[in-house]
């Protein structure tokens, strides 16, 4: 008889929805259900995900399995309280992210409970999976500073307890059909920037490196991709006005075939993030043939050596500097060879995943 097993993705944004169906179709030995909330209202939803899965499928919920699996926008251990079917049930929680990792200027208010539903949630988990080392780091790390705050009565051997039934398993890119394809020149060196239009990947670094780029007479063109919502950040404004003569695209593209047409169309693929714990955008980009151009920073340099990173200093305007005098080095003497990534792909994984989510593992 086949298990069951039910996969609770809290806040279902895009490579949520890639890594909850790539478990569903890699992990076969299980019959699977999947309760996915729509990726809005990310505040409540770290607060109310317990009651709006419910709301979502109430008679799911109440169905027998032999492992859930939850990511971590979700209270797992509300979920399994409320429910009595599921109380006894294996658990997997999987961090995407963490909430103990903001930059302080950008920190709300309301951190400390979404803080503690990561870690009542991995305390609740039979196994705790992380997309990076800098995931779990931060996460440890945390979850120290914010129990060192208590001022009394504070169990021991806390954050232990979840390193010794923890692991790392990025989430993973697809493979790549076909051999990169390489520009054939080097001139207008094309810079993607493949990621959110938003305050964490930190678009005034984005500005600051290309206003640096256009003062030093490099001749370039961007590819702005990746999401854009209502309000779109100060910086980006400006950068798509004051320099549209730059701009050879900018735009969520769709389709997979064409996002990475014109991947394969691009020299560096830049990050300027600093909110961020795996990089996907930044690994689907050099699977393609770009060459990432990464600050020293986030899990960045646990994937990429330091041929590719470039200083992560306090003031944006060393940052860019430190960028652009990479690019410079790099058309001067030769652009590195395209790091591999090809341990992400989801074929090199799903040996890893089906033996951590199999019925003996957890």
């Amino acid at each position: 008889m086949t298990s069951k097993a039910l996969l609770i993705s809290g806040y279902h944004a895009l490579s949520q929805k890639h890594w909850a169906e790539y478990v569903v179709r890699t992990c076969s030995d299980y019959d699977w259900n999947m309760l996915a909330l729509p990726a809005r209202y990310f505040s409540w939803r770290m607060r109310g995900a317990p009651l709006s899965l419910s709301a979502l499928n109430s008679e799911m919920l109440s169905e027998q399995y032999d492992l859930v699996v939850s990511t971590s926008t979700v209270d797992l251990s509300v979920v399994q309280s409320l429910y009595p079917t599921l109380r006894n049930t294996s658990s997997l929680l999987y961090f995407h992210e963490n909430q103990f990792a903001y930059p302080k200027a950008h920190t709300p208010q309301s951190v400390v409970d979404w803080q503690m539903v990561n870690l009542y949630s991995a305390l609740r988990a039979d196994k705790v999976v992380f997309n990076s080392q800098y995931n779990q780091t931060s996460l440890l790390e945390g979850i120290s500073a914010l129990l060192s705050k208590l001022p009394d009565l504070v169990p021991k051997n806390i954050t232990q307890s979840i390193v010794e039934k923890s692991i790392i398993l990025p989430v993973p890119i697809r493979d790549a059909a076909t051999p990169p394809r390489r520009p054939e020149s080097q001139r207008p060196l094309k810079i993607l920037w493949n990621h959110r239009w938003e305050w964490d990947k930190q678009p005034e670094l984005l500005l600051a490196i290309v206003e640096q780029l256009e003062a030093s007479g490099i001749n370039f063109q961007l590819i702005l991709t990746g999401q854009q919502f209502r309000n779109t950040p100060p910086a980006m404004t400006h950068l798509l006005s004051a320099f549209k003569h730059r701009i050879y695209h900018a735009g969520f593209i769709e389709d997979d075939a064409d996002y990475h047409h014109i991947l394969q169309q691009c020299h560096v693929a830049l990050s300027t993030a600093i909110h961020e714990f795996q990089g996907i955008a930044v690994l689907e980009a050099v699977s393609q043939g770009c060459i990432p151009l990464l600050p020293a920073r986030l899990s960045y340099p646990e994937f990429f050596d330091s041929d590719f990173l470039y200083s992560n200093h306090s003031n944006v305007t060393k940052q860019a500097k430190s960028a652009v005098n990479k690019i410079t080095h790099w058309l001067a003497h030769g652009f590195p060879k395209v790091p591999a990534v090809d341990a992400f792909y989801e074929s090199s994984l799903t040996g890893m995943y089906r033996k951590e989510i199999s019925h003996k593992a957890i």
